[in-house]
């Protein structure tokens, strides 16, 4: 009787270490992933532009194409609105922008989370016990908190960081060191889309075709997702045409603030 108590605790154990192994290991390894990958460059932050920064009666210069986004939550920690400056050999990207430590832990606690509610649910069913699965299904909610709470407070957050002068940090990043850039899917590769499981596939049926995302170089030589949500699906195509093409801007070419080219 107690040999087979003993053994029956022996493989629960077993199995739920099991799982938490691997859960842990695979959220693990996507944080990693999200914040460890090194690019061959390194973008340059300074202060923006009248025109990259938003302001009332900047004016786009010739060879230079404007467009005006919405950020995602993604690894380049832009916040809420920004602007998109497409130049002869370079991409500016000026708006709020999260503190990288306050973004990381952010993910940290979403992935942490949500890694504990597959060990938690497989422990409720290998003994039984209701238990485990109302920890789990608090896990689970207090992430989806964690995520949700982040994303209604980062631009406002964000907006602390613009200068005296009214204008944001702008973040500039050679056109060559773009690459993998996508419209709509796709904005949350490098590892973002393991911590947001739960949520990715509603959220790219909800965004359409109007995200234009890529990986690209930041300040500190990290290769990070970047992920604007466009006004229009034309906007989106245009902006994403230009990043794919090794063609400079041709002189003349302008944009409006909005993000529809005209000549």
């Amino acid at each position: 009787m107690i040999a087979g108590s003993l053994w029956q605790t022996v493989w629960q154990t077993f199995v739920i270490a099991l799982v938490a192994a691997a859960s842990f290991g695979w959220f693990g390894a996507a944080v990693v992933r999200l914040f460890s990958r090194r690019a061959g460059t390194r973008a340059a932050l300074r202060e923006g532009s009248a025109l990259e920064s938003g302001l009332v009666g900047a004016a786009v210069a010739a060879g230079e194409r404007a467009f005006d986004a919405w950020s995602y939550r993604v690894g380049a920690r832009f916040a809420g609105r920004v602007r998109v400056v497409v130049r002869p050999t370079t991409i500016t990207i000026a708006g709020p922008r999260v503190p990288r430590g306050l973004y990381r832990a952010w993910i940290a606690a979403q992935a942490l989370l949500l890694a504990a509610v597959a060990p938690l649910v497989v422990a409720a069913v290998v003994t039984g016990s209701a238990f485990p699965a109302l920890l789990g299904l608090g896990a689970f909610v207090l992430s989806w908190l964690i995520s949700s709470l982040g994303a209604g407070l980062w631009p406002g957050l964000g907006e602390l960081e613009s200068l005296e002068t009214g204008r944001f940090r702008a973040l500039e990043l050679p056109r060559a060191s773009v690459h993998e850039i996508d419209v709509g899917p796709g904005w949350s590769k490098g590892g973002l889309d393991v911590v947001l499981l739960p949520y990715v596939r509603a959220l790219n049926a909800m965004v359409g075709a109007r995200p234009v995302s890529f990986f690209g170089p930041d300040e500190d030589g990290l290769e990070v997702r970047f992920a604007l949500h466009t006004f229009s699906d034309d906007a989106a195509r245009t902006l994403a045409g230009l990043l794919r093409s090794p063609r400079s801007v041709e002189a003349g070419e302008r944009s409006s603030p909005g993000g529809g080219a005209r000549s």
